[in-house]
């Protein structure tokens, strides 16, 4: 089985990949590097999702699977928004 992640509309788009039973990361992008992962045990039952761990602004963007085995091939696309807010507080202390 085959699987690739890609970042769409990027130069070096590859954001995870899974060849021969096994992860084949070397040429990830780099601000991907151990944040990727499949959940392998699902694999057989036909999810090929990705986990991002610690997801960041700018990840946001269009991302594509492609998915090889034997002889079936198919592919999907997905739209990533991740929103931050952030919280502030102000302690006043006057004495």
């Amino acid at each position: 089985m085959h699987i690739e992640w890609l970042r769409v509309h990027t130069e070096d788009p590859l954001v995870h990949l899974y060849r021969d039973q096994e992860d084949r990361n070397e040429k990830q992008i780099a601000s991907y590097r151990g944040r990727t992962s499949l959940f392998s045990e699902q694999l057989k039952n036909g999810n090929v999702s990705l986990k991002l761990r610690n997801a960041q602004v700018s990840d946001n963007g269009e991302y594509k699977c492609l998915v090889q085995s034997g002889k079936f091939y198919d592919d999907s696309s997905i739209e990533v928004h991740i929103k931050v807010w952030l919280l502030f507080v102000l302690l006043d202390a006057r004495f």
